[in-house]
């Protein structure tokens, strides 16, 4: 096959879809060796051809370009700054198109060499700076603004990250009438969308009911497409979202002194700090030092509220607790 292939064709010849063409290009260069390897290469790669798809309608590999490997690492990044993926994952999956690109282009020219400086190197981290949109009042003016600009459900995020601490992809994939139903019990339970895989019986997320959550899930099911049970329509990526709604929204967002979802996702944690020890969260300038016994089980209790199974995770949005 590598010898016959004609490179100016379709995916370097090796196929007409650019998935079997990867599989086809990685079982030639490996020799079908490397099972496992070749099985995360094709995997990894699928959801670069994927987004290729679902954001320039590109079906063909010979159409990517140094620009375009690098938007998708923007890309990555924003999930990354999300949680929505570790920097791990988002690590490997440059690192697995750089590997693809160079057996099927037999060439390095479509490459990112320093996977972690275009990743912004970004955790584990202490917080030292207090989140924005600890004010209320702010985030309702925020919501407001964003409505007055047609980013509707961009509104609903806002309101469910501060109210309910969800990262950005749990807020858009909640469903909506179920966290609704639960409510009536003054507690919801964050399932869908979870990194990791955690949802069902064996990781709960529960999450008491405040009246900023009823009126947050309220307004999401109020803007929530016909049909639909959380913020996408029944025609909608998840990605075509991201691109169509939230990325054009967060302008408006730093305008208004909020960089993204994730400040609201710390502000939550703050304020349940002060909820469960009775002070400040420790990013706050304070003099008391609370009890150690309480303030261990608090940071276990908001660690798993923020869906997060070690508790000095919560480091990265309350602060330290020695200076």
């Amino acid at each position: 096959m590598a010898k016959h292939r004609n490179s100016k064709s379709k995916n370097f010849g090796f196929g007409n879809q650019a998935e079997y063409a990867t599989k086809v290009a990685l079982k030639v260069h490996y020799g079908d060796g490397h099972y496992q390897t070749v099985q995360a290469h094709i995997e990894r790669s699928r959801l670069f051809y994927n987004w290729l798809n679902e954001e320039h309608e590109i079906r063909d590999i010979r159409k990517v370009t140094t620009s375009l490997f690098s938007e998708y690492a923007l890309y990555l990044k924003m999930l990354l700054d999300e949680e929505d993926i570790s920097i791990a994952t988002a690590t490997n999956r440059i690192s697995s198109v750089n590997v693809v690109m160079q057996i099927m282009r037999e060439d390095q020219k479509i490459r990112i060499d320093k996977i972690h400086a275009a990743l912004g190197e970004r955790r584990c981290y202490i917080r030292r700076s207090i989140p924005e949109g600890m004010d209320i009042s702010q985030v309702h003016n925020l919501h407001q603004q964003l409505i007055a600009n047609c980013f509707n459900r961009s509104a609903a995020i806002v309101l469910l990250a501060r109210s309910t601490g969800m990262r950005l992809r749990e807020c858009i994939l909640a469903d909506l009438p179920r966290l609704t139903k639960e409510s009536a019990n003054n507690r919801i339970n964050i399932q869908d969308g979870c990194k990791g895989g955690r949802s069902g019986a064996f990781a709960p997320r529960w999450i008491p009911v405040t009246d900023e959550i009823l009126f947050a899930l309220e307004y999401a099911r109020k803007v929530s497409p016909e049909g639909s049970r959380n913020l996408l329509a029944l025609n909608e990526s998840y990605v075509s979202f991201l691109r169509h709604e939230v990325n054009p929204s967060r302008s408006i967002m730093k305008l208004h002194g909020v960089k993204g979802p994730h400040e609201l996702r710390a502000a939550f944690a703050c304020d349940r700090y002060k909820d469960l020890v009775g002070t400040a969260a420790p990013v706050f300038p304070r003099q008391e030092n609370p009890d150690r016994a309480v303030v261990r089980a608090a940071r276990q209790i908001i660690s798993r509220e923020l869906g997060h199974e070690r508790p000095e995770v919560t480091n990265s949005y309350i602060g330290s607790e020695t200076k």
